[in-house]
């Protein structure tokens, strides 16, 4: 099969979304440091949060209230905070993959996007619920009764490229379908005020948020010109020895997260040597590399992904600025930046038409603009795709 009849799976649309309630990094430091329950920490509270580079974050739950933080000491309170999951999760989880299967859509092909999807892949570590917040998508949505489900759990940040690697293999083998998956993270429903560094570190960094993808197949040449990320390829690596560089656990107050100090440094020890090893299975190397996806997970995981593959600030300015305006929201976060970026390329493409083309000017095909995403699980997994915009 030639290059340009090969089928290959294709984001054909994005989406994202928060839940409404705005917290200002400086206010919350400001409030954490009056609370009598964080004494044993409260001369660190502020500069943890200044280091951060985050400026606000978008939670389901007002964190900064009394009664938030009386909940949050009281034992025995999985349940409740489950059921908090499951209230607030639907309705953003459906605003968010509404607004993907529009972008996605294709009137003019005769047939409704929603009876395109053959498969929803749903993405979470902050709650479990059975029957999933898929099932009750299947409904709004008014997708096929028929259609496959995956729920992917508990693989923290790197889940979104887990989903997405479900979704690649699934269109592969039935091109004439589409999949959906839908990436739903709400770290404030687990909160626990304790006066404990770890769990401070964790209330500075972590973000509630949603995004969704759309993903079909379609040939090389179909795809030229339609401002879409094509998937070329997944990747998959465990770390050897970093068993505890990211542990997720439930507690009967909520699901857990612990981060060693060791982590920054797995980080840098690993990533650039895991990411040029895969470059070079497709015979390809860091310059030929145009995008930079980097999980936003935090200031020192950027920093350390930096210094691993010898990147300077402006090639992981996407990453940065989605840590700034939104902090760490797991899952969802690397799709965040890909929409950033691809957001960025197909504006960039309308103001090079609006200027014009002088018409004895030959058309030349550009080379694809390559790009690489990944991010991180528990172990220290490190999950990422190869993608190109045609």
């Amino acid at each position: 099969m030639s290059e340009s009849a090969q089928l290959l799976p294709v984001i054909e649309g994005f989406a994202t979304g928060t839940p409404p309630h705005v917290l200002h990094q400086a206010e919350a430091a400001k409030f954490l440091t009056s609370l009598n329950c964080l004494e044993r920490n409260q001369n660190r509270i502020e500069k943890i949060y200044e280091n951060t580079r985050i400026d606000t974050r978008y939670l389901a739950i007002n964190l900064l209230s009394p009664e938030t933080i009386e909940f949050s000491q009281k034992r025995n309170t999985l349940e409740e905070r489950m059921q908090m999951y499951e209230q607030y999760a639907f309705s953003l989880a459906d605003e968010v993959a509404r607004k993907a299967l529009l972008a996605a859509s294709d009137p003019s092909s005769g047939v409704k996007i929603e009876d395109q999807i053959g498969l929803i892949v749903f993405v979470t570590s902050t709650g479990f619920v059975a029957p999933g917040i898929d099932t009750k998508l299947i409904e709004s949505l008014g997708l096929k009764r028929n259609i496959a489900r995956v729920p992917v759990n508990f693989m923290g940040c790197a889940a979104a490229m887990t989903g997405l690697r479900v979704c690649c293999d699934r269109v592969r083998a039935y091109p004439q379908s589409k999949a959906l998956m839908v990436c739903l993270e709400l770290s404030s429903v687990n909160a626990v005020f304790n006066d404990d560094l770890n769990d401070i570190i964790i209330h500075s960094l972590f973000g509630d948020g949603c995004a969704a993808a759309v993903i079909g197949a379609d040939t090389v040449e179909r795809l030229i010109g339609r401002g879409k990320f094509a998937i070329k390829d997944n990747f998959s690596h465990l770390v050897k020895g970093t068993e505890d560089g990211i542990t997720l656990g439930v507690k009967d107050n909520g699901i857990t997260c612990l981060l060693s100090r060791h982590l920054p440094d797995y980080i840098e020890d690993g990533v650039g040597t895991i990411v040029n090893d895969f470059l070079a299975t497709h015979q390809m190397t860091k310059s030929d590399i145009d995008l930079w996806a980097v999980h936003p997970g935090g200031r020192k995981i950027i920093e350390k992904v930096q210094l691993s593959l010898g990147l300077d600030d402006e090639q992981v300015a996407d990453s940065w600025e989605i840590l700034r305006e939104y902090g760490n929201m797991l899952s969802c976060s690397i799709l965040f930046v890909m929409e950033r970026m691809m957001l960025k390329l197909n504006e960039s493409a309308a103001n090079s038409t609006t200027e014009g083309r002088r018409s004895n000017d030959p058309i030349e095909r550009p080379r694809p603009i390559n790009g690489i995403a990944f991010s991180f699980s528990p172990g220290v997994g490190v999950e990422g795709i190869l993608f190109e915009k045609i």
